[in-house]
């Protein structure tokens, strides 16, 4: 018998094939796929809204595959707003070994804007790969022009069912035009429109009328609803939205007076 010299590495890679086709069909189809989690789960400017010379707290959260973030920069303001910030995330720099991977990590950084504009925060991490964005609102206590453009659906998950419906004409005169659908203790369907709108806080708030209405008492169709022309027109408090982000917001009904009569934490979801 003639022996044949099979260097090492080949060796292992060929009995690592052999074992691996050894197993059953089934085994193979089961292994656990690992999916990588998001590097940022989480990008707060603290406060939201403020004027020029307000240090504001930029965090960024989430979990890193290896040694996590030690820190963070803030690219300097531009000549002409509004612009793009760059957050970038700062990298230890060791050789030990780093702890189990995607840990929870947090940094923050404090930036004041010199400007007043709306800008777009970029956060990279220190090779120039995208992890996330957000806004830094900078502007006049007087301003109250909307944060966001907030036309869409909104609703609560521990209420789902109920909702809004907004239509917000940002461009132009800032106005809106809400639609609130809930439901009264006999769980008997009700709706009002949000009226007479204005916004507060510089941009966060948003308050308006709240109506209520009823129709002429007559169906020409024989179902238990059908469209039919408007009866009455009441004025059933006030309604107030406070925005927490883009697509994030909790709306309260007030009485005439401003007391709270409830209030829900809703999001608009993508569609």
């Amino acid at each position: 018998m003639t022996l044949r010299y099979v260097p090492f590495m080949k060796l292992v890679v060929a009995l690592t094939w052999a074992a691996a086709l050894a197993l059953p069909s089934t085994a193979r189809a089961q292994a656990p796929i690992q999916v990588a989690p998001e590097r940022v789960s989480d990008v707060t400017v603290t406060p939201a809204v403020a004027d020029i010379g307000v240090a504001r707290e930029i965090k960024v959260s989430g979990k890193w595959p290896s040694c996590p973030p030690v820190g963070a920069t803030v690219t300097s303001a531009a000549a002409s707003p509004p612009v793009t910030r760059v957050v970038r995330l700062i990298l230890p720099q060791t050789l030990l070994p780093c702890p189990a991977p995607y840990i929870a990590y947090s940094v923050t950084v404090t930036y004041t804007p010199t400007v007043r504009s709306i800008d777009r925060l970029l956060v990279l991490n220190a090779d120039g790969e995208y992890l996330a964005e957000a806004l830094l609102d900078t502007r006049a206590p007087d301003d109250h022009r909307s944060a966001f453009n907030i036309t869409g659906m909104w609703y609560d998950p521990q209420s789902n069912g109920s909702g809004l419906t907004f239509v917000h004409s940002r461009v132009t005169d800032n106005t809106v035009f809400g639609t609130w659908y809930v439901y009264e203790a006999s769980g008997k369907p009700r709706w009002y429109t949000i009226q007479n709108t204005e916004w507060k806080s510089q941009g966060r708030v948003m308050e308006g009328l709240l109506y209520e209405t009823s129709a002429v008492a007559s169906c020409p169709v024989p179902f238990s609803a059908c469209p039919a022309r408007l009866g009455q027109l009441a004025t059933a408090g006030r309604a107030r939205v406070t925005l927490t982000g883009a697509s994030t917001a909790r709306v309260e009904a007030l009485t005439a007076e401003g007391a709270v009569i409830f209030s829900s934490n809703v999001f608009r979801p993508e569609i």
